[in-house]
């Protein structure tokens, strides 16, 4: 017999929890948009009227946000007086090295496009146009904030994987080209090319000139849904690209990646992966959701699938593991024989 449930034991709050859970994300983005932790880094905490002037906006409005802020942990008031946790004060300053204000402003902008879920599940298809169609200044922004993103990831991957006897890598869909940067920062013998449109390339141009990499890392204009990547490579990566793509275009991609490789060379395929049963974890399934809103075909995808892919093009000694904490990619690395 089925256990009868009262509720009595059950959370009566978790429901709203998750409805709301959009209110914390409101907060910070507002506070983002308003610099306002640039503001307190660089002319001292301030109280509510104080900060309503530095930003020129209500009082009232701003005193909820900073609370907001102090609630969520970026801020703590002392004094009458709101200032930086070390939180906001390394991720969240203007001019930080670790500076992931980009970041925030992408997922802003997704928020509208998060509203029409529905209408995406509906109709499988996606509700808004690619970034790239927006023009330069979304494109930049965009790829700044892949780029704050990416920084902490790509120094965490060169850790993980030895290159130290490799030449030339191909980064396929490389965007800011900040894997490649510092692959090449960290192995002194290679060189890399990062493979995008040529609309990313301008900004990515930018990006390996700031990072001083003018001598390592180069630019292909091109597309991955292009046939022929170039030759001669001993590594392929491909980071967080798989999953905006089609199972179908997910083997091109591999087919091609595999062309352009000598014997002996290694892919690197990392991304946000499923488990095994596909029930989770969360991140991956709701980076695969936001594929189902920007793109006609994206999805999320379990590591094994991905490898059962990379085995029917040819690669072999197939293997993936996630990577440590407190990452959230797993990483499928294979052979070309």
């Amino acid at each position: 017999m089925n256990k009868q449930i009262t509720g009595a034991e059950l959370d009566p709050m978790a429901v709203m929890r998750v409805a709301s859970a959009y209110w914390n994300s409101s907060i910070l983005h507002a506070a983002n948009a308003l610099d306002v932790f640039t503001s307190l880094s660089k002319q001292g905490p301030a109280t509510a009227e104080e900060m309503a002037a530095r930003c020129k906006v209500d009082v009232r409005g701003i005193e909820m946000i900073l609370m907001g802020c102090c609630c969520l942990g970026f801020m703590e008031k002392k004094d009458g007086k709101f200032f930086n946790t070390p939180l906001a004060e390394t991720f969240l300053v203007e001019g930080s090295p670790r500076n992931q204000r980009g970041i925030v402003s992408m997922f802003k902008d997704w928020v509208l496009p998060w509203s029409r879920i529905e209408d995406a599940v509906r109709t499988g298809k996606p509700v808004v146009e690619k970034q790239h169609d927006h023009g330069e200044e979304a494109t930049r922004t965009y790829i700044t904030g892949m780029l704050h993103r990416g920084i902490p990831q790509a120094w965490l991957l060169a850790e993980q994987v030895d290159l130290s006897s490799r030449k030339k890598m191909l980064d396929v869909g490389g965007g800011p080209g900040i894997f490649s940067i510092i692959m090449c920062q960290k192995y002194a013998g290679l060189k890399a090319a990062v493979l995008d449109l040529p609309q990313t390339l301008r900004v990515t141009r930018d990006i390996i000139k700031d990072w001083k990499a003018e001598g390592k890392v180069t630019t292909v204009e091109g597309s991955y849904m292009d046939a022929g990547y170039g030759s001669g490579y001993d590594v392929v990566l491909t980071s967080s690209m798989i999953s905006q793509e089609g199972p179908e275009v997910v083997k091109h991609i591999l087919r091609e990646s595999y062309k352009a490789m000598e014997s002996g060379g290694i892919i690197l395929i990392q991304e946000q992966f499923l488990d095994d049963k596909k029930d989770g974890p969360m991140l991956p399934v709701q980076v695969g959701l936001n594929q189902l809103i920007h793109t006609p075909a994206g999805r999320a995808y379990s590591a094994q699938e991905v490898a059962e892919f990379a085995a029917e093009i040819g690669f072999t000694q197939l293997s993936y593991r996630p990577l440590p904490d407190p990452s959230p990619f797993t990483l499928i690395t294979g052979i070309k024989p």
